[in-house]
């Protein structure tokens, strides 16, 4: 490990923005399930242990590539993961009623208050609803109600420059959103969405994020081990 990174690693706290991957975990009703099976262990004789894998691409904490709603966007394996590491901003937007919006005005609001959001920021929403992430059977309530980001909300940030949007909640759209207008703003634009992220309490208005994508040819999505570094 280079002094420098030391160095970094020495002066930030790391926060961890994942859930824990484990059978039973939440994911939405159509998306392949999270599945472990040992595949060779020491009580059979094998000498060893590993486990083989099964999971849909937008299982647990990831990001969505373009092409999960644009049929011509890139692939998961050919975004820039560059755009997954810069400053984050965090918005306490868990005031915002089930169902409803992150509008233009509250961002703009929150801006006065902490700082206007720049050029190559990651902005991640927090709602609340990973306070409600719960194996199933008791899944229930965070696959439902959750709020999200307004179409105008998305265009305006864009304009900003921002390239990277990330919520706590199952989707950056609200759960009784119609025609997904954040998704197509957003990775129509060529940017990316995290979504599912947890911890977002413990986090400043302001640090600095991580999340790394697996290179999946051909995927739409994949999971990520997503953190932050805040100042300690």
């Amino acid at each position: 490990m280079s002094t420098e990174l030391v160095n970094l690693l020495s002066r930030h706290r790391l926060i961890e923005l994942n859930h824990l991957y484990e059978e039973f975990m939440p994911v939405w009703p159509t998306h392949g399930k999270f599945f472990c099976h040992r595949s060779e262990d020491y009580v059979a004789g094998d000498g060893n242990y590993n486990c083989q894998l099964s999971l849909g691409d937008h299982c647990g904490t990831h990001v969505d590539a373009p092409i999960h709603f644009i049929a011509e966007g890139k692939t998961i394996d050919s975004i820039d993961v560059r755009q997954l590491t810069g400053r984050g901003r965090c918005l306490d937007m868990s005031h915002v009623e089930k169902n409803g919006l992150i509008t233009l005005e509250q961002i703009q609001q929150w801006e006065k208050k902490h700082g206007a959001i720049a050029a190559g920021d990651i902005v991640i929403f927090r709602t609340g609803y990973d306070k409600k992430w719960q194996p199933r059977p008791h899944h229930q309530a965070f696959l439902q109600d959750w709020p999200g980001l307004s179409g105008e909300g998305a265009r305006y940030l864009i304009e900003q420059g921002v390239t990277v949007f990330g919520t706590d909640a199952m989707s950056l759209d609200s759960f009784s959103s119609e025609g997904h207008p954040a998704h197509h703003a957003v990775l129509g634009s060529d940017c990316l969405i995290v979504e599912n992220l947890a911890n977002l309490h413990s986090l400043p208005t302001s640090f600095t994020f991580i999340a790394l994508p697996l290179r999946i040819k051909g995927a739409s999505a994949s999971p990520v081990r997503a953190i932050a570094l805040v100042e300690s």
